[in-house]
């Protein structure tokens, strides 16, 4: 789906071009899109606003996962083209190379990236009927956290004192806390069972460090969590990111413009179509993603639901 707005304008003022651009170009660029003097620029304005204030209204949603459940339409799923990964990928238990995602085109499918302790990585690919066992799953801890929460804990984040525990002490059933940067596994790089890295030559290229949330994911239109940015709370979801505005009076919208995503908590599922259809990438908490053109899923986003 093609992002609406003044693109020409926006293609101009992208930071890469603005030490070269020059008044004559931007005013191009301006009627390019269709506005011409003052009058263009001040309804172009107040349309954005008023767009921005009808969403601040209503959106996001609180996370409805009968929608998650449900089989992409098969009119939808058969224009398709998947994007090619850099990493190989499994399906019913075969092990494709990157380039073979073209062999599945016309087909929706979940996509889910893996880590192993050797740090070896790969995608696991599920057919779109595995998004119903998905919504079942998200829907079980849901109940499950609403009866008992102290099972369902958020990482780093104490649990609720249990009946007749003096507040301030500790549980002892509580896991212990979690430390940002130490232990193993996750964000750390540390395979589990090893108290230290493999020893290894110093790496050439050094990923920046992931911002990281508690509660909420934080999604950015370029690599390397750069650029314009926006939240999504737990347990609510934005299920059109066309409506969802992106870089200021002149930019855009949200949709398909997500190229890398924050460290979080929290389970998100993103989505290639509106209201949670298409293929799904589903990441659990921990795996912040500097380069979604890695997964074949750069500017592929179309609507998220952050779990929690």
């Amino acid at each position: 789906m093609e992002n609406k707005g003044v693109n020409n304008v926006l293609q101009a003022l992208h930071k890469e071009r603005i030490d070269t651009l020059t008044k004559e170009a931007l005013v191009k660029a301006f009627h390019d899109d269709g506005i011409f003097d003052l009058e263009g620029i001040a309804e172009h304005m107040l349309m954005r606003l008023r767009k921005d204030i009808e969403i601040q209204r209503n959106e996001p949603h609180q996370g409805d996962f009968s929608l998650l459940g449900k089989r992409t339409p098969q009119e939808i799923a058969r224009n398709i083209v998947h994007r090619t990964p850099e990493v190989p990928f499994i399906l019913d238990g075969v092990t494709y190379d990157p380039t073979d995602i073209n062999r599945f085109n016309g087909q929706a499918l979940l996509f889910m990236p893996i880590v192993a302790a050797d740090g070896s990585k790969w995608l696991q690919l599920f057919h779109d009927e595995t998004s119903s066992v998905l919504a079942g799953y998200f829907q079980v801890r849901q109940i499950a956290t609403i009866l008992y929460p102290a099972d369902f804990t958020l990482p780093g984040v104490s649990n609720p004192t249990p009946p007749g525990q003096p507040p301030g002490t500790s549980n002892p059933n509580d896991p212990p806390p979690i430390n940002i940067g130490v232990g193993c596994g996750g964000i750390t790089g540390i395979p589990c069972g090893q108290s230290q890295p493999p020893s290894q030559p110093p790496p050439q290229h050094h990923e920046p460090a992931p911002p990281v949330n508690w509660g909420q994911v934080q999604m950015f239109d370029d690599a390397d969590y750069e650029g314009n940015w926006f939240w999504l709370a737990k347990d609510f979801m934005w299920t059109d990111l066309t409506r969802v505005s992106r870089g200021g009076w002149f930019g855009g919208d949200w949709n398909d413009a997500i190229s890398s995503l924050a460290s979080t908590n929290t389970s998100c599922i993103y989505c290639e179509h509106v209201n949670l259809e298409g293929s799904k990438l589903v990441l659990g908490p921990n795996n912040p993603v500097p380069h979604l053109s890695a997964l074949g899923w750069n500017d592929r986003i179309s609507s998220v639901l952050n779990f929690g």
